[in-house]
Parts: structure tokens; C-alpha cells; sequence
């Protein structure tokens, strides 16, 4: 926990603490206790302290900024300190019980140290500087004693263990190649919650999906360990002769300059927008392989194919997995669309980077994407509300969770989401169907609709919206004439996110939107 020192005394002072720190550092590590080194926690506990996992919320704000939930707090007698971790990197101080703190990390989303009470009601502000000038944000946050946990083993020491993933990661994690090899180090993932990548001597990565899935992806000239445990598929690296069904990773591969990595689609020429992905389908570079569901078996083993990138959408048919497993393939199921921010989805262009050895360009596609989101999500808030769905065949109402990605691009864009979770709780999926008259209920207010033309293609015009359901045009945004449909192809385009943001939050503030792609209001 570090509080803010003087102007002009901060770089001098840090220096001398930093050399203080490290000799005692130093000397404690040095001094036997019952055969062992001591070493204080991470998040600067004593000896004598213990740390927990507890639940945090957030609230004030204009909504769109969040917190990692649960977080790390260190009980040291009466007193707790907690980790709090921003969704943005651009905060440089937060303030508590008038005390001020700096972050505690060098890189990254913006983390701080501050002392708390549990079951309380905790005032705090925060300084971003996303904007032009500095800004100051109240917000309030409440730890819930209920859900505390106490760390014990490699947990204990907070943060991520020296050579593997972020301990953040889900239990799906798992670092043990079964031949005794120890991780070197890992990928830094800032905002990517379902995958992780440990890093091995001799270039050799180690994928973890949140499905379950594990693959090693070894350089063509080295040499495979011996005793590599059963459940770890082999991938060579780069992977060159892809069957690639995932159409929304298409514009990664193209953005990583890696279509020649891909030898067979899951998508027709005619169905894909990525432009350069799409150029190579139409002149044969990359061949149709069939859909995800009917694959052309005879042909993709023809073609030499030994990697299927899959979404999961593959989990409806799980003998097609089992088919092309049998033909030699390794198959990889994507989860980019089960990631809960809008940039946790976006940095699995690093994913990719390591799949086509790029992963340096990965890093500085992700940082653009990354830089220009933060940048329009520290505009000032739109203070509307807005409704995102479509209407199916049965005339119900199909939106997203709250929390989801496509509500957290609506947040970042300056809005707010017309529903919230106890009304998108009906299921475990990123998408709600309600039947018209609930949604009509919870979103008529809505100051805006974002109609889904993504996967209802039919809406030209005001008048077809309309007569899609009756009860639509009683909504608020019909009769301020506030309705608009996103472009056919917004799902295919994550490079793009960036580019999406804006334009939800030039549609949100009344900017000009003459030269929009994703978004056209409708008349």
C-alpha cells in the first residue's frame, strides 16, 4: 500500500524506499525459520497475516468503469488491505478516508492498495486520465464478508507465481506438462478471461482453454518432450495447414497478415466481410471445407489439414469433432465469445499470435485496439439508455445478458443498459430470449434501440421494425425516432471493436454519422 508523497519529493523518496525494501528484503530471506525462507506477501502483508479471496461491487460512476471481482484482501490483526483492479489502465490515484494512493503496478490495468472495512458502505474517489485533462470519480465500494476465502498454497503469495499464467485464471489453468518441465514464463493477458498461454524453454507454448483443452505448440524443428501428458495435443508452430470454421476470427487471421497459414473455411466467400480473407476464398487460395456441422470430411483429409479452429458452436455436434480428430486432426475450440469484455475478446489475436508465430504483432494490434477503446471510454456518459436485441420467428424478444460483451461495448460507448441481470438471468448463455410482453415491460423506456441486423437481416426500414411486433411501436426510441440496426457483418469484424465503440457512442451523442459502417439509423 503506497500513498502519494509530495510533489518533487516522489521520485526521490521512492528511490531510497526501494533500496530500504530491498535490503531487508534481502536480510529476511536470508534468516532460517524452521527450515524455510520467509518472504512477505505480495500485497504487504507481514509475516503474521493471511490472505483472502472476497467479493467486491462497485457503484457511482457513470457505470461503464468496473473492478475485478472477487479480489485479493490481506487481514494483518484488525486491520485489511485490499487489491483493487480497474478495467482501465488510466487511473493514476485513488483517494480513501482522505488519504491518497498511487498504483502499485508498473504496466497493465491500473491496481491499487488500499485499507478497507468488509460489510460496509466504503467511499472512495479515482483520478483517470483518459481524457484531455484529469478527472475525478466518486465511487462507493462494499466487500461482502460472506463470500471471504482464505488463500492457502500457491495462492497465498498473490498475484501470478514467477513462470506461469495469471493465478486470475480460472481453474482451467493448468501448467503441468506431466514430464517435469517448468514454465519459463507466460503471456500477459489483460483482459482475456478463457484462455491462457505458459511459456517453455526452447519456444514451446502451452495453450489452456477454458473448455477443458490443452495443446503444446512446438516450433517445426524441435523436438516434442518425451512423457507429455495424454489430455496435451501437439500443434506445430507456425500452423500452417488450418481448416478454420470460427468466422469470427477470421479478421484475426487476417489482421495477423496469416491467411496463407489457411488452406480450408467453414465460411463461403459470398458469407464472409473480411476483405482480405474473403479475397483469398475467391480466388482459391483458401478452399471451402463445409460448415461447422457438415464438413466435407474426403476433402479437408485430401487437403493435409492437421488443425481445426472451431467455435463453439462445434459443441452441438460433438461427433464432427470426434470425425476429424480420427482423421489426424487437432481440433481447437475458440471462446472468444464467452469472454465478458469487449477487450477480453479482441486479445485473443494473441492466441493466434502464437499459433502463426506472430506474436509480436499480436501484442501491438491488441495495444491499438486497446488504446482507442479507452480513449472513447473516458468521454463523458451519453446518459442514455439503450435496448440491443432482435425479434425471432416466434415474435419473442432475443437480447444480450447484462455483463456481456455487447452490453460492455454499450457502457464503453457511453451508454447504459436498458436491462440488468435479474432480467437477462433466465439463462446461462450470452443470449436472452424474453417472450414481448416482459421485454416491452423492462426496455419500452429505453432512450435508444440497436436492433441485432447481424442475425435478423430483414430490418430496412422503420416499417419493418415495426412490424416485426406490434408493441414496438409504442417504445419510447420508435416515437423519438431513436431505432437503429447494426451492419450484417459486426460479429466477423473484432479487429474492428474500436471502430464499433465509436460509432455506438457517435449514435448515443448525435455526432455526424455520415461515414458509419457497423450502425445506419433507421427512417
Amino acid at each position: 500500500m503506497r500513498s502519494i508523497l509530495p510533489k518533487g519529493e516522489n521520485r526521490k523518496r521512492r528511490s531510497i524506499a526501494a533500496r530500504v525494501i530491498a535490503c531487508v528484503l534481502v536480510a529476511l530471506l536470508a534468516l532460517p525459520f524452521a527450515g524455510c525462507s520467509a518472504s512477505p506477501n505480495a500485497t504487504g502483508g507481514t509475516a503474521g497475516s493471511q490472505e483472502y479471496t472476497v467479493s467486491v461491487s462497485l457503484s457511482g460512476g457513470s457505470g461503464r468503469a468496473s473492478i475485478a471481482s472477487p479480489t485479493t484482501i490481506v487481514k494483518d490483526g484488525d486491520t485489511y488491505t485490499a487489491t483493487i483492479t480497474w478495467s482501465s489502465s488510466s487511473y493514476d490515484k485513488m483517494t480513501a478516508d482522505g488519504v491518497d494512493y498511487a498504483p502499485v503496478n508498473d504496466g497493465g490495468n491500473s491496481t491499487f492498495e488500499i485499507p478497507v472495512t468488509l460489510d460496509e458502505d466504503i467511499a472512495v474517489s479515482a483520478e483517470t486520465v483518459a481524457m484531455s485533462t484529469p478527472h475525478t470519480i466518486d465511487y462507493t465500494l462494499h466487500f461482502d464478508s460472506s463470500t471471504m476465502k482464505e488463500k492457502s498454497g500457491d495462492d497465498a503469495s498473490g498475484g501470478s507465481p514467477a513462470g506461469t499464467a495469471s493465478s486470475a485464471a480460472a481453474d482451467f489453468h493448468n501448467a503441468d506438462l506431466g514430464c517435469g518441465w517448468e514454465p519459463t514464463g507466460a503471456l500477459q493477458l489483460e483482459y482475456a478471461k478463457h484462455f491462457t498461454v505458459d511459456e517453455f524453454e526452447g519456444g514451446l507454448r502451452l495453450i489452456c482453454v477454458s473448455n477443458g483443452e490443452r495443446f503444446l505448440v512446438v516450433p517445426q524443428d524441435a523436438k516434442v518432450p518425451d512423457g507429455l501428458s495424454s489430455d496435451i495435443a501437439v500443434i506445430r508452430r507456425p500452423a500452417d495447414k488450418v481448416y478454420l470454421v470460427s468466422s469470427a476470427t477470421m479478421c484475426l487471421v487476417d489482421a495477423l497478415d496469416a491467411n496463407d497459414n489457411i488452406l480450408m473455411s467453414g465460411t463461403k466467400a459470398d458469407d464472409c466481410s473480411v476483405a482480405g480473407f474473403k479475397s483469398a476464398l475467391e480466388s482459391g487460395a483458401i478452399a471451402y471445407g463445409g460448415k461447422y456441422s457438415a464438413p466435407d470430411y474426403e476433402r479437408i483429409s485430401a487437403s493435409g489439414c492437421t488443425l481445426a479452429i472451431e467455435n463453439t458452436m462445434i459443441n452441438h455436434t460433438p461427433d464432427v469433432k470426434e470425425k476429424l480428430q480420427k482423421l489426424g486432426l487437432v481440433v481447437l475450440t475458440e471462446q472468444s465469445s464467452s469472454e465478458p469484455e469487449a477487450l477480453g475478446r479482441v486479445e485473443w489475436i494473441k492466441l493466434f499470435g502464437v499459433l502463426f508465430d506472430k506474436e509480436d504483432e499480436a501484442a501491438h494490434l491488441f495495444n491499438e485496439q486497446k488504446a482507442r477503446v479507452e480513449q472513447t471510454s473516458g468521454l463523458a456518459s451519453s446518459g442514455k439508455t439503450v435496448a440491443y436485441f432482435y425479434i425471432n420467428s416466434n415474435g419473442a424478444a432475443v437480447t444480450r445478458r447484462a455483463g456481456d460483451y455487447v452490453a460492455q461495448m454499450i457502457e464503453l460507448a457511453g451508454g447504459s443498459y436498458a436491462l440488468d441481470d435479474a432480467q437477462t438471468a433466465s439463462t446461462s448463455g450470452s443470449s436472452v430470449t424474453l417472450e414481448m410482453e416482459r421485454f416491452y415491460a423492462t426496455a419500452k423506456d429505453a432512450d435508444i434501440i440497436v436492433y441485432n441486423g447481424t442475425i435478423d437481416e430483414s430490418v430496412a426500414t422503420l416499417n419493418d421494425f415495426v412490424g416485426k411486433n406490434a408493441l414496438l411501436s409504442q417504445f419510447k426510441a420508435v416515437k423519438n425516432g431513436n431505432v437503429w440496426v447494426t451492419s450484417a457483418d459486426m460479429y466477423q469484424q473484432m479487429t474492428s471493436t474500436a471502430d464499433i465503440i465509436d460509432e455506438l457512442h457517435g449514435a448515443f451523442t448525435g455526432d455526424d454519422t455520415s461515414d458509419f459502417h457497423y450502425l445506419r439509423k433507421l427512417g
